[in-house]
């Protein structure tokens, strides 16, 4: 994944003039925040005591229910936040497969899987 980042960036800032460049990364900077924001949303205030780590994750957290294959391929993988928050090593591919099996964690510990969209 980072030979792939750094061809993109290689390209993009050796072939394409500053005039394409530059909004490019303004509108993905804009693209991100439209992304990021929903998900990090959440109900939960810790005031005095925090729960323990994984459960906190739990609590302000949300995942994105996507409808559509575009929708999802815009996303890139972070409509899933839960499993990223609690795996940011983990490879976006894995996080499918991560899902019920944190869905099934939450229903055997009392926690509340979080997703909306």
């Amino acid at each position: 994944e980072l030979y792939s980042l750094m061809a993109h960036y290689f390209v993009l800032l050796t072939i394409f003039p500053s005039s394409i460049w530059i909004p490019a990364v303004f509108i993905s900077g804009v693209m991100t925040a439209f992304i990021v924001t929903p998900t990090h949303q959440s109900d939960a205030f810790f005031h005095e005591e925090q729960s323990d780590w994984v459960a906190a994750q739990f609590q302000s957290t949300r995942n994105a229910v996507l409808t559509n294959p575009f929708s999802t391929w815009l996303w890139g993988g972070m409509q899933y936040q839960l499993e990223h928050h609690l795996f940011p090593s983990m490879p976006r591919s894995k996080y499918p497969t991560l899902k019920p099996i944190l869905e099934k964690f939450a229903l055997e510990n009392g926690l509340e899987y979080f997703e909306s969209g």
